[in-house]
């Protein structure tokens, strides 16, 4: 007798058809969402609103100034805006501790230049607050002040806006301050020069490195020196006015060349970084630096289309199989 399948058989092959169906309409329907969410290029939320930042632990009566040093491009990269064209600082793709080191420079850049500020808050009930703020790299700095007869001054917030936390863009940054320290009163100062450019090719005969004074009033330039070989690119002021704080900045970033600024005590170091191509006064670069989580305006567009690409080679393995099985 002819081997039977019996009357279960077919109502098995089409339950069996019926979830492959079910199967490849669910593929269908991801790959169709991965295609489409590929057009927009970046991810939407980092393009869409707007930013603010709230500072905490701020003095009530405290002036806290908010400058936008480098507005974020449609390629994701920073370049810095007008008032901060002549830093010659690196901005993008920074790490905490560049953030911090960028901070110090700044300080120094707003003391001796004296940018316009996006605006001015007046602290209230121990906090600053801006809103409304442009995707960009900020930084916060107040004034130094008298306290109790000793001259006080807090350390500068530098952030990027929107950043991301554990993968997700974060548009409302809220940071506390660390308290006011007491500004030292040295009578003498020290400025170095370094210099990060292989063979020295097309490094300058000279810089000129200020010395900027300030006090709860304001600040201006005390003394502007010039830094050679001849005095092995350092010099020292001494007999320095007491009830002011000092900061070195220079006067001019030689062209082709970044710098940052490190202050350890009453002595200063100005590094000249030789850029690369893609590392220019200008700001822009190369957006964050590998091995970490992607930067504000890092470019995502690959990502979709890898994933669309893998979930269609799994579509088609899948209906040839089916064919197969239904040829059967």
């Amino acid at each position: 007798m002819p081997f039977s399948r019996g009357k279960g058989a077919p109502r098995e092959g089409k339950s069996r058809k019926a979830g492959a169906g079910k199967r490849i309409a669910a593929l269908l329907f991801t790959f169709f969402f991965a295609f489409c969410f590929s057009f927009s290029g970046k991810i939407t939320m980092a393009e869409e609103g707007s930013n603010s930042l709230r500072l905490d632990g701020v003095a009530d009566g405290m002036s806290v100034s908010l400058y936008e040093v480098a507005a974020k491009q449609e390629d994701g990269s920073f370049a810095l805006t007008q008032d901060f064209a002549s830093a010659g600082v690196k901005v993008d793709g920074l790490s905490s501790d560049e953030l911090a080191s960028l901070g110090t420079t700044m300080d120094a850049y707003i003391a001796e230049k004296q940018p316009n500020p996006v605006s001015t808050q007046t602290a209230a009930g121990g906090s600053c607050q801006w809103t409304g703020l442009e995707d960009g790299l900020y930084i916060a700095v107040a004034p130094v002040f008298n306290q109790d007869g000793k001259l006080m001054e807090y350390s500068p917030i530098v952030a990027y806006l929107p950043y991301t936390e554990d993968g997700n863009w974060v548009r409302d940054m809220r940071a506390q301050v660390k308290a006011p320290s007491e500004v030292p009163q040295d009578t003498v100062m020290s400025v170095y020069k370094v210099w990060e450019d292989g063979d020295g090719s097309g490094r300058p005969q000279s810089i000129s490195a200020s010395l900027v004074q300030q006090d709860s009033t304001g600040s201006r330039v005390y003394d502007t020196q010039v830094l050679d070989q001849d005095n092995n690119w350092s010099y020292t002021w001494t007999k320095l006015p007491q009830g002011y704080s000092y900061r070195v900045v220079e006067s001019q970033v030689p062209e082709g060349y970044t710098q940052s600024i490190a202050v350890e005590g009453n002595k200063t170091v100005i590094t000249n970084t030789k850029s690369s191509g893609q590392d220019k006064n200008s700001g822009k670069g190369s957006g964050s630096s590998s091995g970490k989580l992607p930067q504000t305006g890092q470019l995502w567009w690959p990502l979709p289309y890898l994933a669309a690409g893998g979930l269609l080679c799994l579509l088609i393995g899948f209906w040839q199989k089916y064919s197969t099985e239904k040829k059967a």
